[in-house]
């Protein structure tokens, strides 16, 4: 089927005036659709289902939070999704792709690189309005989206397998990186105990908090989106992931790790927009551990990196031999500069 059949099923076929690539995801196929006489545009996804196995899940997952979204909801908004003729907010192709229509925000943009406190600030107002916005809804309700996919023992235990298997033979030449990482765990780990005994609770959390996940609209956030990985998690999981992108004063793959620094600036005002949403909804054990949050989240991402070049580049895409090599010292140098900061 062409796109267009397949946008036919959500909307009248003679409505349809262009449907084009959109954005620069690197999981979904999005494309947007425009339409005859009208300025209403709709963003049509092909869900991966080689990472998202089970698409009807996530889609439950979203309805859940859409259904529960107060009208009063301080500007900020999530995608709604939109009916197939058949009523069903899933559409399967006849090669079993599936498939799901949003609205789309209109004048809205996404930023890859925080650029100043303000963005920053705003960044943590928007995803302190998702937790607090959802804080009400119990978590057990949601689907496991990726299974263990922030569980720091599973990301050990993944590790420390491409370790002793040595699948492409690389060991040798950063046993000292290995070690560095090894090194960290033993702190870490008592955090997870925190979480597996229930004194860091389990709420509705997005569970992927990168900066180009919040839509912006006149230097205002304005939307979560890409709620794929939303349902069970804690608040370390989002406030930790989003200062671990926002406060790297370089890409996550930069090679001259000279460039890479913790700003501990974007850090405070993430924190103060997120806490001015936040802060009263949380446990004193929470408020009291956010500070390990960013570190917790950047050793998980750096022992991902390093186990997957270790077993020889099967997961992430890369562009050049040690390209997760690098990924995960750009992680390892971020550890060293939060350890040199003000946050331990």
């Amino acid at each position: 089927m062409d796109l267009k059949d397949i946008a036919g099923n959500f909307i009248l076929l003679d409505n349809i005036k262009s449907i084009e690539p959109y954005g620069n995801g690197h999981i979904n196929s999005t494309y947007k659709v425009s339409l005859v006489n009208s300025e209403n545009q709709y963003i049509l996804q092909k869900i991966n289902t080689q990472v998202f196995k089970h698409p009807e899940q996530i889609i439950q997952n979203h309805f859940k939070l859409q259904q529960f979204l107060e009208p009063d909801s301080q500007g900020m908004k999530i995608p709604h999704l939109i009916h197939t003729k058949q009523d069903e907010f899933l559409f399967t192709d006849n090669e079993s792709n599936a498939w799901r229509l949003m609205n789309f925000f209109k004048d809205s943009y996404s930023i890859e690189v925080v650029e100043n406190e303000y963005q920053a600030s705003e960044a943590g107002r928007g995803f302190g309005w998702f937790l607090n916005q959802f804080a009400k809804i119990d978590s057990s309700v949601f689907f496991e989206a990726i299974k263990d996919f922030h569980s720091l023992s599973f990301r050990i235990n993944q590790f420390n397998d491409a370790i002793e298997k040595n699948r492409a033979g690389r060991l040798i030449e950063i046993k000292d990186i290995v070690d560095f990482y090894k090194g960290q765990v033993n702190e870490l780990i008592e955090i997870e105990k925190l979480i597996k005994s229930g004194e860091i609770p389990e709420r509705v959390v997005h569970n992927d908090t990168k900066i180009n996940n919040l839509l912006f609209k006149d230097e205002k956030a304005i939307a979560v989106i890409d709620l794929d990985t939303a349902g069970k998690g804690t608040v370390l999981y989002d406030f930790g992931d989003a200062i671990r992108t926002i406060s790297n004063t370089a890409a996550e793959d930069e090679k001259d790790l000279n460039k890479v620094d913790f700003n501990i600036k974007m850090f405070e005002a993430f924190a103060r927009g997120y806490l001015n949403q936040t802060k009263q909804l949380l446990t004193g054990k929470e408020l009291d551990l956010l500070y390990i949050a960013p570190k917790y989240m950047t050793f998980i991402m750096g022992i991902r990196f390093l186990a997957d070049y270790l077993n020889g580049d099967v997961y992430y895409k890369t562009a050049y031999e040690k390209h997760n090599l690098t990924r995960s010292l750009v992680q390892k140098k971020l550890i060293e500069q939060m350890q040199k900061s003000k946050i331990k």
